[in-house]
């Protein structure tokens, strides 16, 4: 049977998901992009191939181009022009917030709703599925599903708007009541929405209340890809002559702070508990604020110039091998509006097995910790508990007793991105029989 005709048959018979995504390789500013690329990679483990629209490469501030390598080749990718609000049609940085609604890249949604009907037309979808941030591509599924008249889920790894909003972005009382408003159509409009937490799920499900179905509102939480583990060897079981400690991923000042810490351990080394030469703590891929006078300032205020170190961002295998040979991996999230957010590099810290320092409010990863054993949350506004939840690390460390704190992998099973990836093929699967029936 000649190839083409093979591969007809191929599309005839196996069920197609069509994604909208604006972060999919080698887009590699956001840890998002793996919930979406892992998708991508194992759905057809599960029967469904995979079609994607996203935005060309240049809407990209920073490139991995090694994630596209877990691409899947049968995986369509669809390319397509975009602007960009803030940068295209600005003048000195301001900008209409009509122009910003949902976000400032709803400017790629006509050359998206485009090429996605010219892919169906050629290619017929069985499901469209959509995941934010950005909300612009569920305003963009929203038109495919209707053109096509297939069902269609909406997933939401953070919520729609941020409470309190990023700092410059629109934020008046008419552009949230208009962003309100569109939210309600994608949810009342999706025939399912995925949310990457509970917490996340419980929050829509109370908002529109008897609107919607309970049922219509499902977690599919974030997690980690036992095959970017495979080529690691067993960490090490002693301690070096340093406390390694390793936070990955993006600093700020607002909720990603990390003066609890620089000021924490500064009591510790004046009162003699810890000296600076036992300790080293690297920041990798810190973002523009890791540059700023303002956090080396406060390093140097601390006394840690020559413990602290801000390295550049690297590729995403490499930071999982640095996390694997850390003594302690840190996580930095306190806010009232993250309380209910799981980062999903906070899945691979656990898996890399070495424990974690998670600076948060009490929420949803107060809850993951627990559950897995894998490391110790603490409030960054409570020094006091902060100042003996170090001591203990400490101890821990000079003793040789920090894997008694690293996560049980028979709890981490269950956010193996292959067993995550079957409940979402399950859900097209349903969603798909419903409108049938």
């Amino acid at each position: 049977m000649p190839a083409t005709n093979l591969a007809s048959q191929i599309q005839n018979v196996v069920p197609h998901a069509l994604f909208v995504a604006f972060h999919y390789p080698p887009e590699a500013s956001s840890s998002g992009v793996l919930r979406t690329l892992k998708y991508s990679r194992y759905l057809p483990e599960h029967g469904w191939r995979v079609s994607v629209i996203a935005p060309k490469e240049s809407a990209y501030s920073v490139r991995d181009p090694k994630l596209e390598d877990q691409i899947p080749p049968a995986t369509k990718v669809v390319r397509t022009p975009y602007l960009n609000t803030k940068r295209d049609l600005s003048i000195r940085g301001i900008y209409p917030a009509v122009f910003a609604l949902p976000d400032i890249w709803v400017g790629w949604m006509p050359w998206a709703v485009s090429a996605g009907k010219r892919l169906m037309a050629s290619d017929p979808v069985d499901v469209i599925y959509s995941t934010s941030p950005h909300a612009t591509a569920h305003l963009i599924a929203a038109r495919l599903a209707r053109a096509a008249s297939k069902p269609w889920v909406a997933d939401f790894r953070d919520p729609w708007i941020e409470e309190p909003p990023e700092p410059g972005a629109p934020n008046g009382p008419l552009f949230r009541s208009i962003n309100r408003w569109l939210e309600r159509h994608v949810v009342m409009n999706s025939d399912a929405i995925v949310t990457s937490t509970t917490h996340l799920r419980d929050s829509i499900r109370q908002r529109y209340g008897s609107d919607i179905p309970q049922v219509k509102t499902r977690a599919i939480l974030n997690g980690f890809d036992e095959a970017d583990f495979a080529d690691f060897g067993p960490s090490g079981s002693s301690r070096g002559a340093r406390l390694r400690i390793v936070h990955i991923g993006s600093i700020n000042a607002e909720f990603r702070d990390p003066s609890p810490l620089f000021e924490a351990i500064a009591r510790m080394v004046r009162e003699g508990r810890l000296a600076t030469s036992e300790c080293d703590i690297a920041f990798i891929g810190g973002g523009p604020y890791s540059e700023t006078g303002e956090v080396r300032a406060r390093v140097d205020a601390a006394g840690l110039s020559a413990s602290v170190s801000f390295l550049p961002r690297i590729p995403y295998q490499q930071a999982l091998r640095e996390a694997s040979a850390a003594d302690l991996l840190l996580l930095l999230q306190a806010s009232d509006d993250t309380v209910g957010l799981v980062p999903a590099k906070l899945y691979e810290y656990l898996r890399a097995g070495k424990p974690t320092l998670a600076l948060v409010r009490p929420g949803a990863v107060s809850e993951l910790l627990n559950e897995t054993g894998g490391g110790w949350e603490v409030d960054p506004r409570d020094s006091s508990t902060l100042d003996s939840t170090l001591t203990e690390i400490v101890a821990a460390w000079r003793s040789d007793r920090l894997a008694q704190h690293c996560a049980d992998l028979v709890a981490l099973r269950r956010f193996d991105r292959r067993a995550l990836t079957a409940e979402l093929a399950c859900l097209f699967d349903e969603v798909c029989a419903a409108r049938r029936s």
